[in-house]
C-alpha cells in the first residue's frame, strides 16, 4: 500500500519476505492489569510476523524507528510470511520453534481457534491501559472460549461503495439517495456503455463482503445482528433473504463474466474506470494509491428504502491485532512493545501510514477519504455480521453466502434457497449460546 521506505542506517531491520457495540469513542478499561515489565540488559531481537507487505512497508517507514529510539536494547524485525500459506504457517510456527515472538492474527474465529491451541498468551493483564479501544475492536481480538484477549487491535476497517466521480459528474449524476435511485444511477451508467458496479465474483469472501455493504441495512442493521446472535432470528428470516434479494437486483448493472472476476482484477478494473462503482474495503485507498492511476473517486453507504427496518449504516469489523506466542523466549520485551502497540502514539503513525481506521481514540486521520469514512462509521456503525460470527466453525457462513450468490448469478439459485442453504451450512456448528457473554 505505500512504497518500499529506504533503510535506517541506525538500526538493525531485515525485511523478510518468506516462509496480519460500536463507537471508536468507548472506553473499555480492565481491572487487574499490572504494571508494564522492565526489560533485560541485554539487546535482543523480538520477531513479527505478518501476512502483509504493506503492514511490514509501514512499519519500517518510520514507525519502529519511534519504538526503538525509546528502547535501545530492543530490535523489531518484521518477517512476511505468504498470505494464502499464512494461516498454516503460523500454526506450525507457533507450535514450535523458529516461530515468531509476535504475530499478527486475524480476528475472530481466527484468532479463537489459535487462542484454543494453546499457542497464544492471554494479554489482558499484560496491557496496562486499554482505555480508548473501541469495543468492536476489542470484540475482534476476544476468544469465545474463555473471554479473554489474546491480542492488542490493529485496526477497524470499514465497507461501503466507492465510485468514480468522473464518470458521475460526466453523466450529470449525483450520489443516490434511496434503493430506488442506486438502481436508476446504475442504469443511467449502463446505457452509457460503462459497467455500473464491480465485485469480484469469483472469491466467495468478496461476494459475501459486498452483500453486507448492500444488504446489512435492508436486514436490519445492528438490531438484526443482535436477535440473531440472541437466537431470535435466523437467516432465513424474511428480512435476511430480502437483503440476499438485492444481489439479485444488481445483476443486470454487474460487469460481464462477474463470476470469474479476481479481487485483483476488481480494482483495476474500478480503478481504470471501467467500472463506476465498487463496494469494498476502506483498504482499498491504499490499493487504488499504489496502482498509480489517474482516479477521482468518492465512497457512500448504500441508501436505503424508506420501507427497510434500518436506516443507512456503515458496516465495520476488527482488523485483527498483535498476539504474542506463549513460546517466546523474550516476555519482558514482548510486553513492553505489546503496550507501545496499544497506545495512542502508535495507533496515529500506524493509522496513517496504512490509511486505515485506527482501533482506539485519540487519532487523526490524515487521508481525505479514511477521515470520511472515520466520520460515517462513528454517525451509524453496523458490524460485518458474516465475519464477526460466521466464521467459527467449518464451512464458514460468508463461504457459502458467497457460493450461493454465485449460483444467484449463474441463474441456479433464488434468493430463499440461498439464505436456507446458508443457515443449514451454520447449523452444523453455530449455537447463540456461545456468544451469550
Amino acid at each position: 500500500m505505500n512504497s518500499i521506505p529506504q533503510r535506517r542506517p541506525v538500526l538493525r531491520r531485515r525485511a523478510v519476505l518468506g516462509g496480519l457495540s460500536l463507537a471508536l469513542g468507548s472506553a473499555v478499561i480492565l481491572s487487574g492489569c499490572q504494571a508494564t515489565p522492565e526489560p533485560a540488559g541485554d539487546p535482543v531481537t523480538l520477531t513479527v510476523w505478518t501476512w502483509s507487505n504493506e503492514a511490514r512497508e509501514a512499519l519500517e517507514d518510520g514507525v519502529l524507528e519511534v519504538f526503538e529510539e525509546a528502547n535501545p536494547t530492543i530490535d523489531v524485525e518484521v518477517l512476511v510470511q505468504p498470505d494464502k500459506d499464512y494461516q498454516t504457517l503460523l500454526t506450525t510456527g507457533l507450535a514450535g520453534s523458529g516461530g515468531p515472538d509476535i504475530a499478527a492474527i486475524r480476528s475472530y474465529g481466527v484468532i479463537s481457534s489459535f487462542a484454543e491451541s494453546g499457542n497464544l498468551t492471554p494479554i489482558d493483564d499484560i496491557i496496562t491501559d486499554w482505555a480508548g479501544f473501541s469495543d468492536t475492536a476489542l470484540a475482534g481480538v476476544t476468544a469465545r472460549g474463555d473471554g479473554q484477549i489474546y491480542a492488542v487491535p490493529q485496526g477497524m476497517q470499514t465497507a461501503q461503495v466507492y465510485y468514480n466521480k468522473t464518470i458521475f459528474d460526466d453523466l450529470g449524476l449525483d450520489v443516490p439517495t434511496t434503493w430506488d435511485e442506486f438502481l436508476e444511477v446504475s442504469e443511467e451508467i449502463k446505457a452509457s456503455g460503462v459497467a455500473p458496479i464491480v465485485i469480484p465474483g469469483a472469491v466467495a469472501g468478496q461476494i459475501a463482503l459486498a452483500g453486507e455493504v448492500l444488504g446489512n441495512a435492508r436486514r436490519g442493521g445492528p438490531e438484526f445482528t443482535q436477535e440473531f446472535v440472541a437466537g431470535d432470528v435466523d437467516l432465513t428470516d424474511d428480512a435476511s433473504v430480502a437483503s440476499i434479494e438485492l444481489m439479485q437486483e444488481i445483476q443486470p448493472y454487474l460487469v460481464d463474466n462477474v463470476t470469474s472476476v479476481t479481487l485483483d482484477e476488481a480494482v483495476t478494473i474500478f480503478a481504470t474506470g471501467m467500472a463506476a462503482m465498487y463496494p469494498s474495503g476502506t483498504w482499498q485507498v491504499s490499493s487504488f494509491a499504489n496502482l498509480g492511476a489517474d482516479l477521482d473517486y468518492g465512497t457512500f453507504n448504500v441508501p436505503v428504502d424508506s420501507s427497510w427496518p434500518s436506516d443507512e449504516v456503515t458496516v465495520a469489523y476488527g482488523d485483527g491485532g498483535w498476539a504474542l506466542s506463549a513460546r517466546t523466549e523474550h516476555p519482558d520485551e514482548a510486553a513492553v512493545f505489546l503496550n507501545w502497540l496499544a497506545s495512542a502514539e502508535f495507533a496515529q503513525l500506524y493509522a496513517n501510514k496504512m490509511s486505515t481506521i485506527p482501533a482506539r481514540d485519540g487519532v487523526t486521520i490524515e487521508n481525505e477519504y479514511v477521515a470520511e469514512m472515520y466520520d460515517r462509521f462513528l454517525a451509524n456503525p453496523s458490524t460485518y455480521l458474516g465475519l464477526a460470527y460466521l466464521r467459527y466453525g467449518t464451512p464458514w457462513g460468508t463461504d457459502i453466502y458467497g457460493e450461493q450468490v454465485q449460483k444467484i448469478w449463474l441463474g441456479e439459485q433464488d434468493a430463499a434457497g440461498a439464505a436456507d442453504a446458508i443457515q443449514t451450512g451454520i447449523d452444523a456448528w453455530f449455537d447463540p449460546a456461545d456468544f451469550a457473554n
